[in-house]
């Protein structure tokens, strides 16, 4: 979908915002609904010729956003100003997505490659004891069970921190040759009636943060011993171990993409929690794509 930047063509980054349950991931699939694709579409609606949108990474169906990045060239003569272009394109896309932000950005920054790290976060709601679910909790959260310790698996957080190889917290059949991985931070962020993780990293392999959020929450709930975490985490086989679950995608979003030089102001990103802000992560050295 992407097309070279040509010397009459201007560059724009978009900040995007999105329900994921409203579309089945990012990327473009044919006869399926998606981010990239509706996008695209109504780009290519304003230019008059197909425009292709280049995204930070990928999310999962019924992954949402806070703070998706994606680029794209306009075509000469495209005719809607820029700083008016994002309240244009809303009027065009559903309400499950929307354009935060649009800036114009030199020929140089690509969304995937200028990105130099990825924040998620991922929710969930804490039940009382003997309910498995609530009628009208937050839909983008997972249940936690009441028994849940924070001590636990904060203890277990930290041993994910760093370098390791993360090819048993991803699916088999999508794997890279090299599925190492780094995070950068991870923290516990405690609310009234639940608590969000934030996870930190250059990059991540095909549900990586869903299977870190899994396992933790296992370990919070005694359901998961620490022992075994560092021979899954080290090279080569490890004991035989129970699955990895993936934690549903509902409750994980795209909270921001770090740059270098970002094109966005910062008060448009304010999905943090107050006074605990994410380290940033030292440049990544490579761009890994990212899944969650």
């Amino acid at each position: 979908m992407e097309r070279p930047l040509t010397t009459s063509s201007r560059r724009i980054a978009l900040l995007l915002a999105y329900d994921g349950r409203d579309f089945s991931g990012w990327q473009v699939q044919p006869g399926q609904r998606t981010v990239q694709g509706v996008l695209g579409e109504a780009l290519s609606a304003l230019s008059g010729r197909t425009v292709g949108v280049a995204g930070a990474g990928r999310t999962d169906a019924g992954v949402s956003a806070w703070g998706q990045v994606g680029h794209a060239d306009l075509p000469e003569g495209f005719s809607v100003p820029i700083d008016r272009l994002a309240r244009v394109l809303n009027t065009r896309l559903p309400g499950s997505l929307r354009v935060i932000d649009c800036r114009e950005v030199s020929g140089s920054f690509h969304a995937r490659h200028s990105a130099r790290g990825k924040i998620y976060r991922y929710a969930f709601r804490i039940l009382p004891e003997g309910l498995s679910h609530h009628p009208v909790a937050d839909l983008f959260s997972a249940p936690l069970r009441s028994s849940f310790s924070l001590a636990r698996a904060r203890a277990a957080g930290q041993l994910f921190l760093g370098t390791h190889d993360f090819r048993h917290f991803s699916v088999a059949s999508s794997l890279p040759e090299d599925s190492t991985r780094r995070i950068d931070a991870l923290f516990w962020e405690e609310r009234p009636a639940g608590l969000v993780l934030w996870v930190t990293g250059p990059g991540f392999l095909h549900r990586m943060v869903r299977m870190v959020g899994g396992y933790l929450r296992e370990a919070g709930e005694g359901r998961r011993p620490l022992s075994e975490l560092p021979s899954l985490l080290g090279p080569g086989s490890p004991p035989p171990f129970r699955s990895i679950s993936p934690l549903p995608p509902e409750g994980l979003s795209l909270a921001r993409v770090l740059y270098h030089e970002d094109p966005f102001d910062p008060r448009t990103q304010n999905c943090y929690p107050s006074g605990n802000m994410l380290p940033d992560p030292p440049p990544a050295k490579g761009g890994n794509d990212s899944h969650g």
